[in-house]
């Protein structure tokens, strides 16, 4: 630079303002600046924002609504979570007599998936309310969720018919005749069996029980259910006995028996789920029966200021089994047979001949049977309209 320009530049300096020379800084020094200063905190929530938007932008299931505006304030990111919001309003609507039908799609949401997708290293929710449910968890949980939530909210049919019996078998030679025609799909853990069979063939199981008398009809229930609910079946009877001592208030008499009960019966609880095509379903079962083989008459010594020091109280026999396993495809043109196991004179009479149970007079070999039928009562859209629908 000669001596004229740096004299010109020089006076030039003296006359503009600092400020407007300030501007004619070039931008993109200026932008490099402010980012090497940048806060490391201000990086981290730029990139968190970053890693919301990617996973909003992915791709979401047909039936899942979009959520990114009810993402709750201040939720902190998970690297692989996003959020999937469903109306679950169209189901929810059919069940006007429940306070909570909505539980039903999360009950068969955790029975689909294992407790680590919910309560592992990382944050995952799972709430559900009478019109919308919301889950926040990886791709590949979301895919299992978005196939309950269809069979729920887009099911072919959305009552079913069931009919529930319970039957006490005198002993288990029924299966003599229809053993080979017996389907096994399931065992519990104290020796219960699940099969299916054709109706035929239940029925004509039922009437060779009949025939031979060795079976008795517990109960018989037709109910009428929504999709995807559960239906919970019970009978049972009191049974009495003297269970330990008491004081009585009058004075003199000291302690008397205590009259106590037991029940003993069967308690059965069912959650059908149809498939999509609606000619199959995967149900929960949970069979419980309660029975009390016999009462140990046993004496003891009380103090009584009246009558006799000694006094009878029963201490009970009685006994338990539980059966808690998933169907999965069963058909619906098939009755599904559980056996609950032996169960002697399970809701029948075990006192014997003149009270005194004498051997052969008292069952023995009881065998607890349960016959279920599920048929689809209302059909709604079959499932090749609504493809055709989507396309």
């Amino acid at each position: 630079m000669d001596r004229r320009s740096a004299l010109f530049l020089s006076l030039l300096g003296g006359l503009l303002p600092g400020r407007l020379l300030a501007q004619s800084t070039p931008r993109n020094r200026t932008r490099a600046r402010s980012t090497d200063s940048e806060p490391a905190l201000s990086r981290r929530s730029r990139d968190e924002d970053q890693l919301d938007y990617e996973s909003r932008t992915e791709p979401r299931s047909p039936s899942a609504e979009g959520a990114e505006d009810e993402i709750p304030a201040n939720f902190p990111a998970e690297a692989g979570q996003r959020w999937q919001k469903y109306d679950i309003s169209r189901y929810t609507s059919l069940t006007q007599n429940q306070n909570q039908p909505q539980n039903a799609i999360v009950e068969w949401i955790f029975r689909r998936t294992t407790s680590n997708d919910w309560h592992g290293d990382k944050i995952a929710v799972l709430s559900a309310s009478r019109t919308q449910l919301r889950v926040f968890n990886s791709a590949n949980v979301l895919k299992k969720v978005d196939e309950i939530v269809e069979r729920f909210i887009d099911a072919a049919n959305d009552t079913l018919a069931i009919r529930v019996r319970f039957v006490a078998a005198a002993d288990s030679r029924w299966r003599y005749v229809v053993h080979s025609r017996l389907t096994p799909v399931g065992a519990g853990p104290q020796g219960q069996q699940i099969w299916t069979l054709s109706a035929e063939d239940a029925g004509f199981a039922l009437n060779q029980m009949t025939i031979s008398q060795n079976f008795k009809l517990l109960t018989d229930q037709k109910v009428e259910l929504v999709n995807g609910q559960t239906l919970v079946i019970k009978t049972s009877e009191p049974r009495g006995y003297t269970g330990g001592l008491q004081r009585e208030s009058a004075a003199g008499l000291g302690y008397q028996p205590r009259t106590d009960q037991l029940e003993e019966g069967v308690t059965l609880k069912l959650s059908p789920l149809l498939t999509y095509d609606g000619d199959q379903a995967d149900a929960a079962i949970e069979l419980t029966a309660n029975m009390v083989k016999n009462f140990h008459r046993t004496r003891v010594i009380a103090p009584r200021e009246i009558g006799p020091s000694e006094l009878t109280i029963d201490v009970p026999e009685a006994m338990e089994t539980r059966l808690n396993v998933p169907v999965k495809n069963w058909p619906l043109k098939q009755t599904l047979l559980i056996s609950g196991g032996i169960l002697p004179g399970i809701l029948q009479s075990k006192a014997g001949l003149f009270n005194m149970r004498i051997p052969g007079t008292v069952p023995t070999g009881t065998e607890l049977l349960v016959f279920i039928e599920v048929e689809p009562l209302t059909r709604s859209v079959s499932p090749r309209d609504r493809d055709r629908e989507r396309e």
